[in-house]
């Protein structure tokens, strides 16, 4: 099966997120392999930034099903995603994730991720997993942190 895609609605485009994730980011180290495939587009509404994610058998947990951490790991990426998008350089310092349903193996999803408030260097993001249907899977809320000069120089 090939990398995700989202079917563009008007005014849809793909985007990279982050300013240079490549092979070796930990959810895309190999995009055509049985592990987690990830696909960006930013919306028409300002800020949104959504993903298709695809869970291949990399990622079982119970059996025939995804693991939550996998689910957890896209969750977290696709609110690291929307924070760098917006122009906010951070990491995650803390991130709350609610597990609604199970997630069948090789299930494509859409992820839904906004910023949902920023208070000094510290920036609040939400994110939804929905299946194909649009039924809810997990949620998260997640605590960033914008990183001084100095850690960006690192990175």
């Amino acid at each position: 099966m090939p990398a995700p895609t989202v079917t563009p609605e008007p005014g849809w485009t793909p985007v990279q997120p982050f300013p240079s994730l490549d092979a070796h980011s930990f959810l895309v180290a190999n995009p055509s392999g049985e592990s987690v495939r990830i696909a960006y587009v930013r919306g028409p509404e300002a800020g949104v930034l959504y993903a298709a994610a695809w869970f291949g058998r990399e990622t079982q947990g119970p059996p025939g099903h995804v693991h939550g951490g996998a689910m957890a790991a896209v969750l977290d990426e696709a609110m690291g995603g929307a924070s760098w998008m917006n122009g906010y350089r951070t990491v995650a310092a803390k991130i709350s994730v609610s597990f609604i349903a199970m997630l069948k193996l090789e299930s494509e999803t859409t992820v839904e991720s906004r910023v949902e408030r920023v208070d000094g260097r510290k920036v609040y993001l939400r994110a939804t997993l929905t299946d194909a249907s649009g039924a809810a899977i997990a949620e998260a809320d997640g605590l960033f942190i914008v990183l001084r000069d100095e850690a960006l120089k690192s990175l």
